[in-house]
């Protein structure tokens, strides 16, 4: 999927500043979820990409799936982003708002990518210099790259380390070039 990052941050701002202003941040939150897994939906895909319907017309389709389960204004928000045919980004806006909660309670996901699995003493060592570092509550999610050669690659919101040994390798080579 292409990278909706931008597009999308602006309607979870909006939904996320709406929702703690209205005290319904759970429930906002479980929209977009549902929002997200009816357009995730095989079927409904094919429909949402035929050119043959227009915009209210996907509208249309997603609140007959939804409309008992949203409230007015979360049904507004659907129609809202099908008009701006944005319904391929409702992943990304949930999964933006998601972050926008997280950053508020004070919590953040960090991955971690690595060439070999982690003992749970790296992965306890790897949360305590990430709360360290980010002043937040971290939880992690582990993968595996062998590509890495060693080390790890730990992603947590816009922040980036890159301790393997791949870039390593790739700096010293780019170090002896010159």
């Amino acid at each position: 999927m292409a990278d909706y990052t931008t597009v999308a941050r602006p309607y979870a701002r909006a939904v996320y500043q709406h929702a703690t202003e209205t005290s319904s941040v759970d429930s906002w939150g479980q929209a977009l979820a549902l929002m997200t897994a009816v357009a995730n939906d095989v079927q409904m895909q094919a429909l949402l990409d035929s050119p043959q319907l227009g915009h209210e017309q996907k509208a249309e389709l997603m609140l007959k799936v939804l409309a008992d389960k949203l409230t007015p204004q979360q049904q507004n928000l659907l129609k809202v982003i099908a008009e701006n045919d944005r319904l391929k980004i409702l992943p990304e806006i949930a999964e933006q708002y998601e972050a926008f909660r997280a950053e508020a309670e004070g919590k953040i996901d960090a991955e971690v990518i690595s060439a070999f699995p982690l003992s749970k003493e790296q992965e306890a060592i790897i949360v305590a210099m990430l709360k360290e570092k980010l002043h937040r509550e971290v939880s992690i999610s582990s993968t595996i790259d062998a590509s890495l050669i060693g080390g790890v690659v730990i992603k947590a919101g816009d922040t980036i380390i890159d301790g393997s040994m791949k870039s390593q390798l790739k700096s010293l080579a780019l170090a002896l070039g010159r």
